[in-house]
């Protein structure tokens, strides 16, 4: 059966919301901020709390919830793998909750699988709402703006923006070169339905292909970055000129001091 394109996460949405209209550094530091204390905290309340947030302010930046829905699907199968992983191998030595033909099922490994499946969906949500309202550019620029005083102990913070903005623009591009490989397998007869075993086998007839088509893209990229006279370590004007304005500030301070508030009374 022939697929479309689903992958949201790299794909830039030009909408006219609120978010849409941020400068990307104001949005840079309340995700900054969520990712440090999404690893400090060990509290469900604080995650809960996230990504209700966020999966609100992508529905209010115009996101439809069948498209929410349709591109958190693949993440299911990650989120998966977390929970079997952490029932099966972590904390076997708390109380057990269920013993069935000698696997025990203990409340720490429960609660690691939850946790673990929490932080990774709040992650995913949060580069979720990045890359909907902001352009792969706009990051780029962002990020080497926060970090340009980095630049006096010579760290190549353009290089490092250019490493960024290829890798975010390269996720959807990566992605329909695996979907038009895998619809001219079918084409040709391969069928990647039944035992999980044979789905993984005939996988390999896809990977190779979007592994060999990766390395001519990048081959090809670095010849056109060569051939426009790129060169690192020189100073550098901005195409596009942003201000960090009024509602830039005040959506900086009140996100971040709700965050630090939610994880203040869940630690």
């Amino acid at each position: 059966m022939f697929q479309s394109s689903p992958i949201l996460l790299g794909q830039y949405r030009p909408l006219g919301s609120f978010l849409h209209r941020l400068d990307a550094r104001a949005k840079m530091v309340p995700v900054t901020l969520v990712l440090i204390l999404g690893i400090l905290t060990h509290s469900f309340i604080f995650y809960l709390v996230v990504l209700a947030a966020l999966i609100f302010a992508l529905l209010y930046s115009k996101v439809g919830s069948a498209t929410l829905i349709k591109n958190f699907k693949p993440v299911l199968i990650l989120v998966l793998i977390t929970v079997f992983y952490h029932i099966f191998f972590s904390n076997q030595a708390t109380a057990v909750l269920v013993e069935i033909f000698g696997f025990k099922l203990t409340t720490g490994a429960l609660k690691m699988a939850g946790y673990y499946s929490l932080r990774l969906i709040l992650f995913i949500a949060v580069a979720f709402l990045v890359t909907l309202t902001s352009s792969p550019s706009e990051l780029a620029d962002s990020f080497t703006k926060v970090l340009k005083p980095f630049q006096k102990i010579h760290v190549p913070v353009d290089d490092l923006a250019l490493i960024l903005f290829m890798a975010i623009r390269f996720i959807p591009v990566l992605f329909e070169e695996f979907l038009t490989i895998r619809n001219a397998q079918i084409i040709r007869g391969v069928r990647f339905s039944g035992s999980v075993f044979n789905r993984l086998k005939k996988t390999v007839y896809i990977i190779i292909p979007v592994f060999v088509a990766a390395i001519q893209r990048a081959d090809e990229l670095a010849l056109a970055i060569q051939a426009r006279g790129y060169r690192g370590g020189t100073k550098r004007t901005y195409y596009s000129q942003s201000r960090f304005g009024r509602k830039e500030w005040f959506f900086t301070l009140v996100s971040s001091s709700l965050i630090g508030v939610v994880f203040y009374l869940t630690r």
